[in-house]
C-alpha cells in the first residue's frame, strides 16, 4: 500500500520497449503488443485484490498534488517511468469498486465494460453522423430499443445516451421547455415575443439539484423551480404539488413540468408517480422522471409496482454506469414524443446536413446539445449481450436484498437505529448510544465522527445524509455487485464500536 514516503515502480525493465520505438505516434503491431502486456497487467491489478487495497489512499492531499505536479515536458519519458506514474495513479486513486464503497452512487465496473471502454478509445467514433460512426451510431440504437423492453415502454419511445445524470435532466428540461413554453421558445427565448410569465418547474425538496442547475443553464433562473415539500417517507406531497402550481397560475406564472424522482440520492425514495402523472395530464404539464440512480431497479419484482408508472411519463433519464456497472461515463434520456429530441435540439448547418442520405441512416447530432461525442453505447451493449439482462436482474435484486438485510441488523442492535425504510439500496441510520439519546447535537457531531474515523481506519467508506428534523445519518447505498452479507455485518459492527468508542473517550476526559 502506498505511504507518504514511497511509491512503488513494479514494471520489469526486460519487458519494456526502447523508448524511440513507443514514442512514434503511429505504432506497428510489434509495438502494440509489447504496450498493450504492459498496460493490461496495470489494469488488472487496478481490478482485483480488494482485500489487499483500500477504498480511498490513506495519503495527504498535498503529497499526491505534489507527485502530479511536474513541469511541461519538452521531451518524452521511456515507459519504465511512463508505466511507474499509471501505477502512482492507481495507488492515489479513490475504488468504487470495492465491496465497501458505500458512500456514493457509483458502481464497481463491470469488466466486460472495461473492456468496451477500451475497445471505444481505440475505434475512436465522433457518434454524431451516420457517416463517420454507421455502427456506433447503431449501436446506440440498439440499446435504446433494449432499454425500451427493459422497462416496458412503447415502442414510439426514442432517446439518447449523454454524459451521466446530470446532463441527461438537462436534455429532458430543455425538452420540457421547448415542447410546453407557449411560444417559439428557440427563436424568441424564454422571455417571449412579449412580456410574458415566468416559466416553472416543480420538484420535490428531496430531489437532486441537478434540477437548479438546468433552470439557470437554461435561461429560466434558478427561482423558476419550486421545491415541493416531502412527506415523512421522503416523497413529494402531491397535494402541496397542486397548491404550488394553483398560485403560480393565479399570479400569470406558466407551468410547463414536474419532475418527480425514482430513487432519491438521500433515502432512495420514490415519489409517487402515479398521482404525480395524473395531476400533470390535468393542468398539461410536460412529466419526467429523474430516474438516474433508481430506474434499473424496476429488473427486480420488488420494486416493479412502484416503478411501473414510469411508461405514462414523458420523459425519462437513468444512468447505466450507476446500476447496470457500467464504467462512467454513461447517462440517457428517453422521451415518449417521436420527434421532441430533433424539434429540441436539431440543428444542422450545411457541412453536416445529411438529410438527403438514406433514411436508416440517423444522426444523433440532431437529438442532443453535443455534436462531438465518445461512443458511450459501446461498453454498455457489450456488457447487456456478456451477461444478458436475467444476470442484471438477479445482481439488482441482490443488492436490494443485502439492504433490507443491512436493514434488520440495524433494528435487531442495541445501539443503532433506522432512520428511514430501506428504499431500492440505501439504509440511512444512526449510532445511539445510551449516554447520548436525547441529545441531539451531540449525536450529530458523533454520526460525522464515525464516518470520517471508518474511513480513516479502512474499514468502510460511507457518507451521510441530512434527515427530517435535521438529523445527520450515517448512509449507505450498494450499487455494488461485489458487497457481500460479511461486509454489510464487518461495517455495521465495526460503526457501532467506533460509535461507543468515541463516547467513552469523551466521558473519559
Amino acid at each position: 500500500m502506498l505511504s507518504e514516503s514511497t511509491f512503488r515502480v513494479e514494471i520489469s525493465n526486460s519487458e519494456l520497449l526502447p523508448k524511440k520505438e513507443y514514442q512514434n505516434f503511429d505504432w506497428n503491431s510489434d509495438v502494440w503488443e509489447e504496450v498493450i502486456a504492459a498496460v493490461s497487467r496495470l489494469v488488472k491489478e487496478a481490478s482485483v485484490d480488494w482485500d489487499k487495497r483500500r477504498f480511498t489512499p490513506d495519503i495527504g492531499a498535498q503529497t499526491i498534488r505534489d507527485l502530479f505536479d511536474r513541469p511541461m515536458p519538452n521531451s518524452g519519458e521511456d515507459l519504465t517511468a511512463l508505466l511507474g506514474t499509471l501505477q502512482q495513479v492507481i495507488d492515489c486513486s479513490g475504488y468504487n469498486g470495492h465491496p465497501r464503497w458505500f458512500a456514493y452512487i457509483t458502481s464497481s465496473p463491470d469488466p466486460v465494460g472495461v473492456l468496451g471502454s477500451f475497445f471505444a478509445a481505440a475505434i475512436n467514433q465522433n457518434n454524431n453522423l451516420w457517416r463517420i460512426a454507421p455502427a456506433a451510431t447503431s449501436i446506440e440504437l440498439q440499446c435504446i430499443e433494449w432499454f425500451k423492453e427493459m422497462f416496458d415502454l412503447s415502442g414510439e419511445w426514442e432517446g439518447i445516451f449523454s454524459s451521466g445524470g446530470q446532463m441527461s435532466n438537462i436534455i429532458a428540461c430543455a425538452i420540457a421547455r421547448q415542447m410546453r413554453c407557449p411560444w417559439d421558445v428557440r427563436r424568441h427565448g424564454v422571455a417571449g415575443p412579449t412580456s410574458s410569465g415566468r416559466m416553472r418547474i416543480y420538484t420535490s425538496d428531496q430531489a437532486h439539484y441537478c434540477h437548479h442547475q438546468a433552470a439557470e443553464l437554461l435561461g429560466l433562473g434558478s427561482e423558476a423551480l419550486r421545491v415541493v415539500p416531502s412527506d415523512d417517507s421522503y416523497r413529494m406531497r402531491v397535494d402541496m404539488l397542486a397548491e404550488m402550481i394553483e398560485q403560480d397560475k393565479a399570479q400569470g406564472d406558466i407551468p410547463i413540468m414536474v419532475i418527480a424522482t425514482a430513487g432519491t440520492v438521500g433515502t432512495g425514495a420514490i415519489d409517487p408517480l402515479a398521482d404525480i402523472r395524473t395531476l400533470s395530464e390535468q393542468e398539461n404539464l410536460w412529466f419526467h422522471i429523474d430516474g438516474a440512480y433508481g430506474l434499473p431497479a424496476y429488473l427486480s419484482p420488488d420494486a416493479a409496482p412502484a416503478l411501473a408508472p414510469m411508461q405514462t411519463a414523458d420523459s425519462l433519464s437513468f444512468d447505466p454506469h450507476k446500476w447496470l456497472y457500467s464504467p462512467i461515463d454513461a447517462g440517457v434520456t428517453l422521451v415518449r414524443q417521436p420527434g421532441a429530441l430533433r424539434q429540441t435540439f436539431g440543428f444542422q448547418v450545411s457541412y453536416l446536413d445529411q438529410s438527403a442520405l438514406n433514411n436508416c441512416r440517423v444522426d444523433l447530432v440532431d437529438f442532443t446539445p453535443e455534436n462531438s461525442r465518445p461512443a458511450r453505447a459501446i461498453k454498455v451493449w457489450l456488457s447487456l449481450l456478456a451477461h444478458g439482462v436475467d444476470r442484471f436482474r438477479f445482481q439488482i435484486t441482490q443488492d436490494m436484498a443485502l439492504t433490507q438485510y443491512m436493514g434488520d441488523y440495524i433494528e435487531r442492535s442495541n445501539n443503532l437505529v433506522l432512520l428511514s425504510e430501506p428504499s431500492l439500496s440505501i439504509v440511512c441510520w444512526r449510532v445511539e448510544p445510551e449516554a447520548l439519546r436525547g441529545n441531539e447535537t451531540a449525536l450529530n457531531e458523533l454520526q460525522l465522527k464515525i464516518i470520517e474515523t471508518l474511513e480513516n481506519r479502512g474499514d468502510a467508506f460511507l457518507s451521510k445524509a441530512k434527515l427530517k428534523g435535521d438529523k445527520i445519518a450515517i448512509r449507505a447505498c450498494i450499487v455494488n455487485f461485489r458487497t457481500q452479507k460479511a461486509d454489510v455485518e464487518a461495517t455495521l459492527a465495526a460503526c457501532e464500536a467506533v460509535g461507543i468508542e468515541l463516547v467513552e473517550q469523551v466521558s473519559a476526559r
